[in-house]
């Protein structure tokens, strides 16, 4: 199950607990990008025909908060919908006399984060006021976090950054709590929470029958919050703290916890879930769904999911969808446990937001002190992907939104005129890139004569800058449609362009110096569009690649991916042993960088820049 803000996803995936002879990949190996499969492991295959999408925007825009209600009703369609086609191709294959032997095995989840949904007793959501999300803007968000932000001081907001991994802004999840509660309006909602879940963990609640029950949350999904002590695993001291005392919070009494079910320290944190890994196998999520809710009554879901009724049914709590993107990517392994660098390849995505991130080994249990004072750089985030990995990078919570945003305001309705306007902007973009003048002029101006700030929803990477909004420069009356797209393009890649840097400035760190790196593109609007991935490259002087594993269906593909290595680490008898997700790469399309155009990129990137530094002093929170 993939529930993003743009639709939600259901897929079936065959599951291979061995993967097949070398002589099925169809590889040349001698290629320093690709990496030689196990002769055993892990491995998914799409089951055809075997997917169901339902388009909804899950985020109600600059607020954050989430349409949970339509989001959880579209993940039951989702599933009814796959089961149902299931149950198709087992009819179908049984007339043809093929003994079906599809079976459910289990159920990941990848969600977009950060979310956070407040719940009652029952575990049922409050409202979409009490729902908290990353594409949060909010003037009075904005507000709280700089009221936090001058309350820590310089040095405790690099020591929260430094133990969290992320910086303290409106995106995040404590300025966000700290807003609902000081709204006089949620008082009445307030009384009525129990704990803050996520998404995955409400509908694994739900499914579960397990009503008066405390559903825990991942590592994954909670490291998102900007709350989560990456090395240890558990909620950070500090911003807990902050939570819990602030004015207007209501206090619950701690809860008893059955020891078969979870284990719960004495000292558990009242609003906040329980936490552990993604592939907890706790009894009440490895024995499919009950025909009995906890309180003795019968659950709907028995009757309405029969395959899921089966005891060697196991779900899997969320995990992020940069993650899943990372894996389902093929972009979630590393070559050696001992290689602090982690691998050579990169993944970038743009779909609806867009980011640029890579995969380190670094365990929950590492004691060697040069490890675990590992320094997150300035402008990326360091989050929780298991207990063996951290995922470091940078994300703009406008990608694909900011093309979006330029077709509606050119009245670009019809795909004609859209794709004659990209076309157009593409034009622009390869007489520029191609042109014969030797060397870039540092006072050139961008080919589109525009410069903007795609600061539509905020900002995260890399200033964070609280209240940041967007901007367009250079407007005249020459400036078409074409120029404006061109312009969104443009500054997109700008922004990435300037992650990317700092994601291989984190590559090179503690003195190992990776290979040259590969980019691994993912996200529907990448894929899509021939003239962002060629901007890519260009920007950044690196290969970008398109998997033909993971085009157009990477997070999904990488929840199946994390569900399987669980399932094949349980198979092998050693459950918590570390398993290499770095897949071989089946290339469908590469683009190579232009050198000129490259040399190009970075006076736009200053230029960029420049602007970013004029503007910022107006926003709210700059």
């Amino acid at each position: 199950i993939d529930a993003g803000t743009s639709s939600i996803r259901c897929t079936g995936y065959e599951y291979h607990g061995v993967l097949d002879s070398q002589a099925d990949w169809d590889l040349d190996y001698s290629s320093p990008q690709l990496s030689q499969p196990s002769s055993q492991g892990p491995h998914v295959i799409p089951l055809e025909g075997i997917n169901f999408t339902i388009r909804m925007s899950s985020i109600i825009p600059n607020t954050g908060h989430i349409r949970i209600h339509q989001v959880l009703l579209a993940i039951d369609k989702c599933v009814d919908e796959v089961l149902r086609l299931i149950r198709q191709k087992s009819r179908e294959e049984e007339k043809l006399d093929k003994k079906s032997s599809y079976q459910i095995v289990a159920i990941g989840f990848s969600t977009f984060v950060t979310n956070l949904v407040a719940v009652d007793i029952f575990g049922d959501p409050v409202g979409e006021a009490a729902t908290l999300s990353y594409a949060c803007n909010r003037e009075d968000v904005v507000k709280e976090c700089q009221t936090l932000r001058d309350n820590l001081g310089p040095e405790k907001l690099e020591a929260m950054y430094q133990r969290t991994g992320a910086p303290l802004h409106p995106s995040y999840a404590l300025p966000q709590l700290l807003a609902f509660y000081h709204n006089e309006e949620n008082q009445t909602l307030a009384t009525r929470i129990n704990k803050w879940k996520t998404i995955s963990s409400i509908c694994v609640h739900r499914w579960s029958g397990k009503l008066h029950f405390q559903m825990p949350i991942s590592y994954s999904e909670a490291s998102w919050t900007g709350m989560l002590s990456f090395r240890d695993c558990d909620w950070d001291d500090e911003a807990t703290h902050i939570f819990e005392t602030c004015q207007g919070i209501v206090q619950y009494p701690h809860c008893e916890y059955d020891e078969d079910d979870v284990y719960m320290d004495d000292d558990c944190i009242d609003l906040l879930p329980p936490l552990v890994d993604y592939d907890a196998a706790l009894p009440f999520l490895t024995v499919g769904i009950p025909p009995y809710a906890g309180d003795g009554s019968e659950n709907p879901y028995w009757y309405r999911w029969p395959e899921l009724r089966s005891k060697k049914v196991r779900f899997f709590l969320g995990i992020g969808d940069g993650v899943a993107a990372n894996v389902g990517s093929k972009c979630g392994g590393y070559p050696t446990s001992a290689s602090l660098s982690g691998s050579h390849r990169i993944a970038v995505t743009i779909g609806t937001s867009a980011a640029c991130r890579f995969v380190l080994p670094f365990s929950m249990k590492e004691t060697q002190p040069s490890r675990r004072n590992i320094s997150v750089p300035p402008g990326l985030f360091c989050y929780r992907v298991h207990r063996d990995h951290v995922l470091v990078g940078g994300a703009l919570t406008d990608g694909g939104s900011v093309v979006e945003w330029a077709r509606s305001l050119l009245n670009l309705q019809s795909d004609e005129s859209f794709h004659a306007c990209l076309e157009k902007a593409s034009e622009i973009y390869a007489r520029h890139s191609n042109s014969s003048d030797k060397g870039p002029d540092p006072s050139s101006s961008s080919p589109s004569g525009l410069t903007m700030i795609p600061f539509l929803s905020g900002e995260r990477s890399t200033g964070f800058r609280g209240g940041a909004q967007g901007c367009i420069s250079g407007l005249t009356r020459e400036i078409t449609p074409a120029h404006i797209m061109y312009s969104c393009l443009e500054s997109v890649i700008s922004r990435l362009g300037c992650v990317m840097e700092l994601v291989n400035e984190a590559r090179c760190s503690e003195g190992h110096v990776p290979s040259q790196g590969i980019l691994v593109a993912s996200g529907n609007a990448l894929e899509r569009s021939s003239l962002w991935r060629q901007m890519l490259a260009d920007c950044s002087s690196m290969d970008v690649v398109i998997d033909a594993d993971s085009s157009s269906e990477g997070s999904s593909r990488g929840v199946a991916m994390m569900v399987a290595g669980a399932l094949f680490k349980r198979e092998l008898g050693n459950p918590l042993a570390t398993c290499n997700f770095e897949e071989p790469l089946l290339i469908a399309h590469r683009t190579e960088p232009n050198a000129v155009a490259h040399a190009r990129w970075r006076i736009a990137i200053a230029r960029q820049e420049s602007h970013i530094d004029a503007v910022s002093t107006t926003c709210n929170g700059a």
